[in-house]
């Protein structure tokens, strides 16, 4: 009974001690300076029941609780504020809002600005004017308390600190990062949901005149045939679009948004309908902005901001984050297609990002650059037509080739699989002369050919050339050898070309297998007379089966040809032989 009455007299006094003791004011979090877009939390301290609070002395109407929560303040919230409690007033609590940035920013690296309970986020720190983050360190505040964040000092080596905060239970935690001089980052807010359905907000206010895009998401799916979007409850939107966008951004944009969902797991899944919780979105008046300009080409100022500020300029990447580009007044790099912008940076604040620019490639350089493209290849195709021309020509003039048959070729000791070197023929004066590898044996020590040899591409010792090909089947002058295309002993121009007789056809000398050749006219006429293959049968012109008769020049040694080729497998060439043939020959006169 006396403990009883003695607690009952302690809580007496304590009432009694609390009410006598004068309200304070206090802010969360604690920042040294308070920039724009900053999210502050007044609490009015020894308080009990209902509070009052005052900003430059007027009542403020809508607030009646202990705490103030002012999201995104600018400068119109500079001032003194003071709450009443039990009809006693705290002293003035001054704010001064910077119209410009921390130096340091805050941002999702990944992740959400709302979540599920107990899920967490990646956040990224980034100090432009620091070449490492020595000496930085990162706070919560949730619950009402603020927790430092433990960070590995290894993380502070770099201008770009990542780091993944423990899972968050709270309904709300602003993040922020802070050095040893006070200087800090942005502030960031999460916020959580116990739904499945998440309304998607800012992490951060939204600025007058910007663009906006609110999202709608289901955790674990994609799959939403259905939206409604609400603001202060009443509905603003319905279609199958799970977002909705604000070209402009007003005051009359700020307000308390959710969102409906329809949405399945599967294509064969039952449609489920939930709605999300509310998110406060808050607007606010951008900060010191500074201003990009596109004459002879691009530029950065900002009237309002410190003298000495640095300009870096900002390049949007695929994934929407902006890369920095660099510290210059003007933008003398090379610029690709995209989203340009800059702003000042001195060293314990920043300006907003400028204006956008859009910087495409124009058509008439795109036009220039395929001309000359276009220039430089029809160059090259000129070029090596004109090699290809000269090489062909000189082909023509000089270089002979000789076709091989693929059958196995044996070395010089009659092994198979061998081959013979290409040699310089010794003693000429501009081209080398080439052997082609062996098919057979080659030549004996004695100096006779063996069966299936064959002999060099030689010149003559003059201008004339001797030319010979691989025989087809048995040659002329013994089995499997050949006889060499010959020029005519008189010199003259003109050569002997022989076709090959059709299969078993008569040539003109009543031979098997031959043909007759074509022949120019005796009086060395323009015209020519023209004889096909012989058919099958016919004979050859001396007799023998299978031979042909030549086509044959005029005997005044006109211009004429006579053309031989080789004979069919089986045909009698012009000394009886099997399967031989008889040489191209040119004119006795040395002509060409």
């Amino acid at each position: 009974m006396g403990m009883t009455y003695l607690f009952l007299i302690l809580a007496v006094f304590s009432v009694v001690v609390k009410s006598q003791l004068k309200p304070k004011v206090s802010m969360a979090p604690t920042f040294k300076q308070v920039y724009s877009g900053d999210t502050i939390i007044l609490s009015c301290d020894n308080s009990t029941g209902k509070v009052k609070w005052f900003f430059n002395t007027a009542e403020d109407q809508n607030q009646a609780n202990k705490t103030w929560s002012i999201g995104a303040v600018s400068t119109k919230n500079s001032g003194s504020y003071q709450c009443e409690n039990n009809g006693q007033k705290s002293d003035n609590f001054i704010i001064t809002v910077l119209e410009y940035l921390p130096p340091a920013t805050l941002s999702l690296k990944s992740g959400e600005p709302v979540i599920n309970i107990d899920g967490s986020v990646v956040l990224e720190l980034l100090v432009e004017e620091e070449k490492n983050l020595f000496g930085w360190c990162c706070w919560v505040y949730k619950g009402g308390k603020v927790h430092r964040i433990k960070l590995k000092k290894s993380l502070t080596t770099n201008q770009v600190l990542t780091f993944q905060p423990y899972k968050l239970k709270d309904n709300i935690a602003i993040y922020w990062c802070s050095d040893e001089t006070n200087l800090r980052s942005t502030p960031l807010t999460i916020k959580t949901s116990d739904r499945i359905v998440l309304m998607m907000i800012l992490p951060g206010p939204a600025l007058l005149g910007e663009k906006l895009n609110l999202r709608c998401v289901v955790s674990g799916t994609d799959r939403i045939s259905r939206t409604i979007f609400y603001k202060d409850k009443q509905t603003i939107k319905d279609s199958s679009s799970s977002s909705y966008a604000i070209d402009n951004v007003t005051e009359s944009d700020q307000g308390k948004y959710s969102c409906q969902a329809t949405y399945t797991r599967s294509d064969e899944g039952k449609p489920n309908t939930v709605n999300s919780t509310q998110q406060e979105l808050i607007v606010s008046a951008p900060p010191m902005k500074a201003v990009l300009t596109e004459s002879a080409g691009l530029s950065c100022s900002c009237s309002s901001c410190p003298n000495g500020a640095f300009y870096h300029w900002y390049y949007k990447q695929p994934n929407h984050q902006w890369l920095s580009k660099g510290t210059h007044k003007s933008y003398t790099d090379v610029m690709s297609a995209g989203t340009y912008a800059c702003r000042a940076v001195w060293k314990n604040g920043r300006s907003a990002l400028s204006n956008i620019h859009y910087y495409d490639v124009d058509t008439p350089e795109i036009n220039v650059l395929l001309i000359t493209i276009g220039v430089i290849i029809l160059g090259a195709v000129l070029v090596i037509g004109a090699i290809l021309m000269y090489c062909k020509r000189r082909t023509g003039e000089e270089a002979i080739y000789q076709d091989m048959p693929l059958m196995t070729v044996k070395s010089q000791d009659g092994g198979d699989g061998g081959y013979e070197e290409l040699h310089k023929k010794h003693g000429t004066k501009r081209e080398g002369e080439y052997d082609t590898l062996n098919t057979t044996p080659a030549e004996a020590a004695g100096g006779e050919k063996t069966e299936g040899a064959y002999e060099a591409l030689k010149k003559a010792e003059g201008k004339e050339e001797d030319y010979h090909t691989l025989e087809e089947g048995a040659a002329k002058g013994g089995d499997g050898g050949y006889e060499a295309l010959k020029k005519s002993q008189d010199g003259g121009t003109g050569d002997l070309y022989h076709t090959l007789g059709e299969k078993g056809a008569k040539g003109g000398d009543g031979g098997d297998g031959g043909y007759e050749a074509l022949k120019k006219s005796q009086d060395g006429g323009t015209g020519d007379l023209y004889h096909t293959l012989g058919e099958k049968g016919a004979k050859g012109g001396d007799g023998g089966d299978g031979g042909y008769e030549a086509l044959k020049k005029s005997q005044d040694g006109g211009t004429g040809d006579l053309y031989h080729t080789l004979g069919e497998k089986g045909a009698k060439g012009g000394d009886g032989g099997d399967g031989g043939y008889e040489a191209l020959k040119k004119s006795k006169d040395g002509g060409n």
